[in-house]
């Protein structure tokens, strides 16, 4: 299996689930984003109202704001129990998100 690049037992498992006829598992991308978080008091906030209380956060004063402090300030300030990568997303979707920076190394 050198020239294939493939360990034996993963091509004798895959010859032998096409000759049973079983379909090659495809990724149907996790599953449906909800559209709403919940409050400590397990009251729904839609999406649209968390991206309108993003935008008033960063319009509030000139200082940077990445989506870290903004994920606390939502916990804190809003009391929303809302996950980094969720405000990840929505600040994309807002196009907030500065560009990052990249790592110059440096030679001696």
């Amino acid at each position: 299996m050198r020239i294939v690049g493939v360990l034996e037992a993963t091509w004798y498992a895959r010859k032998k689930r096409e000759e049973q006829g079983e379909k090659p598992k495809v990724y149907s991308g996790g599953r449906p984003q909800p559209g709403y978080s919940l409050t400590s008091g397990k009251k729904r906030i839609s999406d649209e109202q968390i991206k309108e209380w993003l935008l008033e956060a960063v319009a509030g004063d000139g200082n940077a704001y990445g989506y870290r402090k903004l994920t606390v300030h939502l916990q804190r300030e809003k009391s929303l129990i809302i996950n980094k990568k969720k405000v990840y997303r929505l600040c994309q979707e807002l196009e907030l998100l500065r560009p990052q920076r990249q790592v110059k190394t440096k030679y001696p």
